[in-house]
């Protein structure tokens, strides 16, 4: 019975191992499974109790195991030299997960074709470095704060629109707190937790998709941090965006990798969770986090900018008319969305043009004001 118990305990350990992994949820189900029936094994544990957690979980993991398999979905994905991605390695951080510091080597290889292949150099304090590129003394300082589009996703170090606004700026130093996935609120946090890091001039780039981060409704904003209006219409703290009343839990970021695989998961926030990105009250709280935001740094006796890039939608207008309406100071940062220039070929995200062309913006709005 003791070898038994020996071989069934690596057999578990193996199973959690692989689940972690793979990030697979439908393996960590199944390995929850084989460690409540290892239950069975200790007299003082009560059977009963033991088969109806076992008999729910089981459920569970064959309509997750069933919904897997129909959606053609494969447990382990197999790389190749024709489709290959090397992805940037990141460490939790309050803010959510931000790159590892040193320089990060980001490849995506599409049918044997070099898509992206860029070098991120992350600083110390694990947001992009801008390199400089004269020795002039810096007078000034300029701040980016963003997502993707403004950390450079899939350009080097100089194609980015703050490395690209020196030719502007001289003698201001620029900083990039913008990191791929972030959004509004992790800038509120930022500069809340450290007021510091406020300067001369701040510039959010934002625009309409950043609305759900702000929500908690994209998977990758798991571990963010959380802002909700309560019943007086406030703008509060609560926690960080997980999975219900786990959200007052900084959880590590390998939770969430696990469970938003879950197919029951998926299909709920189709149907029911997630149906609408872009409800009122999601725009609501995504302007109420832009207010604090503009509220601190005017305080300070600071510059706010909102670069806002608009897709001419009607939550667009409405989003740019209540900043207006606020006199929050915005900088129309849109480009001509069916510009083959503008954008990386695989999933849009801004060119090396479409920087140079930003920073002009940038550029002439802030000569005016």
């Amino acid at each position: 019975m003791l070898k038994i118990k020996i071989f069934y305990f690596i057999v578990l350990i193996f199973l959690f191992y692989f689940s972690y992994l793979l990030k697979n949820f439908q393996l960590l189900l199944v390995s929850i499974c084989f460690f409540i029936l290892f239950g069975m094994f200790f007299k003082k544990i009560n059977k009963n109790i033991l088969l109806v957690f076992f008999s729910f979980l089981f459920t569970i993991t064959i309509v997750e195991l069933g919904l897997f398999f129909n959606n053609d979905k494969k447990i382990i994905n197999i790389k190749s030299e024709k489709n290959f991605t090397k992805h940037v390695k990141v460490k939790k951080t309050y803010l959510g997960t931000q790159p590892l510091s040193g320089v990060q080597h980001h490849k995506i290889v599409k049918n044997g074709i070099n898509v992206i292949d860029s070098y991120y150099t992350i600083n110390e304090n694990n947001f992009r470095q801008t390199p400089q590129v004269n020795n002039l003394a810096k007078e000034k300082t300029l701040n980016f704060f963003g997502g993707s589009k403004t950390f450079g996703w899939g350009l080097n170090d100089d194609e980015t629109l703050p490395y690209l606004i020196q030719a502007y700026f001289p003698k201001w130093k620029i900083n990039n707190y913008a990191i791929s996935g972030y959004g509004v609120h992790q800038m509120l946090a930022q500069i809340t937790k450290e007021p510091d890091l406020i300067k001369d001039i701040n510039i959010l780039v934002t625009y309409i998709a950043h609305v759900p981060r702000a929500n908690c409704k994209r998977d990758f904003t798991f571990g963010t941090p959380r802002y909700v209006l309560n019943k007086k219409n406030e703008l509060i703290r609560s926690g960080y965006c997980n999975f219900g009343f786990f959200n007052k839990l900084p959880l590590p970021s390998i939770f969430g990798k696990i469970i938003k695989r879950s197919e029951i998961k998926i299909l709920l926030d189709k149907i029911y969770f997630r149906k609408s990105l872009y409800n009122k009250e999601d725009v609501e709280l995504f302007l109420t986090i832009i207010k604090e935001i503009n509220k601190i740094i005017i305080n300070k006796k600071n510059f706010f900018f909102v670069g806002y890039i608009s897709q001419k939608t009607e939550t667009d207008n409405y989003i740019i008319k209540k900043l207006k309406e606020n006199k929050i100071k915005i900088i129309d940062l849109s480009l001509d969305e069916n510009n083959k220039k503008y954008k990386i070929p695989l999933d849009g995200h801004p060119t090396k043009q479409a920087n140079v062309e930003r920073s002009l913006m940038i550029w002439e709005n802030l000569k005016k004001n």
